[in-house]
């Protein structure tokens, strides 16, 4: 392929994906023994699109991709996106190029989370799911959900055209602990009622971790969820991978996140904190979370008002605030109440451990050191 080519493209519809990441000014050298796609560095990757191109486009970011055994890996979707354009080299050389590439993003997400013998499955409810975005049933924002477990039998006759042109299937599932479930060839297997009380899925918004889980407990098992705002959520190996939110979609690195966080430096703190930013992104609701470091354990008193002080107790919401907490640090908290204390307007403070120090608080600006997530 050309190279102007793939590099118009790839800044059109591969770099969107990815929060932070750029395509180098400049390509290069490449011959026909090296792979198409491949680690160059825990920051670079290297891509092109056929093997007998004589460059490689240099795809980076400053915070490192995720590792070659992590489901939600940035060189799988890379390599969607390479093997994809592939298939469209001559087409794309026409006057079709626009409509070709108006789709081009959807047959990304297919590819990247499904294995080829279903893929063009996942295509179709992909597409079923952005649909039903757009409409209503009964006044109501259409929510739910559907997977595909590739290994499962059924004989029930049943396709997924049936539910889908009868529109039954938009009310049959609520897209966080009910689903319809179809094997790889989009053959009915049942209706799940799943346990919403089983542990969260730590890579997936709290209210679809019963979902997420399901994924999980097989290999292979591809999930699209339609929430209540017309986002798509597509999970797979209890992970989401991706989300197409006010019509852009975005892949998820989550491991990457939480290893660049400096502090705090505890694991479980840094997932709790991770976890509930998630479920704030996705609820809508909105959070401000602020760490304070090791350093500054007395200087951020000069930030925050007296009446916001958890450790004081002198106005009655820090009075109410404390009879919730009781004194637990942040990760030890259920998961649901993090959620809730991180949509009080305001900040919401922690240390370096994880005690909480203040929420719903106004933060004045300081030159103190801080990381704000």
């Amino acid at each position: 392929m050309n190279e102007d080519l793939l590099r118009e493209i790839s800044k059109e519809y591969l770099l969107p994906l990815f929060s932070g990441a750029s395509l180098d000014a400049s390509s290069e050298r490449s011959n026909s023994s090296e792979a198409t796609v491949a680690y160059l560095s825990p920051q670079k990757i290297g891509f092109k699109v056929n093997k007998s191109d004589t460059y490689r486009l240099i795809f980076r970011r400053d915070q490192p991709f995720a590792k070659k055994k992590d489901p939600a890996r940035e060189i799988r979707v890379v390599e969607a996106f390479s093997s994809i354009l592939a298939e469209m080299n001559d087409e794309l050389k026409g006057d079709l190029k626009g409509d070709l590439l108006s789709t081009f993003q959807r047959r990304l997400v297919a590819r990247a989370v499904s294995e080829e013998s279903m893929e063009k499955n996942v295509l179709t409810l992909l597409d079923q799911m952005s649909s039903w975005s757009t409409r209503l049933y009964e006044g109501t924002p259409i929510t739910g959900a559907i997977g595909i477990d590739p290994f499962a039998k059924t004989d029930t006759g049943i396709k997924f055209d049936l539910f889908a042109s009868n529109d039954i299937g938009a009310v049959l599932s609520n897209g966080y602990n009910s689903m319809l479930a179809f094997d790889e060839g989009l053959s009915f297997i049942q209706h799940i009622s799943l346990n919403h009380q089983v542990k969260t899925a730590p890579a997936s918004p709290s209210m679809q971790s019963a979902i997420s889980n399901w994924t999980a407990d097989r290999e292979g098992r591809v999930a699209v969820v339609l929430n209540g705002y017309g986002e798509l959520l597509v999970f797979r190996d209890g992970q989401l991978l991706f989300s197409r939110r006010n019509g852009i979609w975005h892949f998820l690195t989550h491991s990457p996140i939480l290893g660049q966080m400096a502090v705090p430096r505890d694991p479980k703190i840094r997932s709790a904190i991770y976890e509930s930013i998630l479920d704030a992104s996705f609820g809508r609701r909105g959070a401000c979370l602020g760490i304070v470091g090791s350093g500054q354990r007395e200087s951020w008193h000069s930030l925050v008002s007296e009446f916001d002080r958890l450790d004081l107790r002198i106005s009655e919401k820090t009075k109410a605030l404390g009879a919730v907490i009781q004194k637990r640090p942040f990760h030890e908290l259920n998961r649901t109440l993090r959620e809730e204390l991180l949509s009080i307007d305001g900040a919401t403070l922690l240390d370096h451990r994880g005690n909480v120090l203040a929420v719903g608080a106004v933060v004045r600006i300081s030159n103190v050191r801080r990381q704000i997530i």
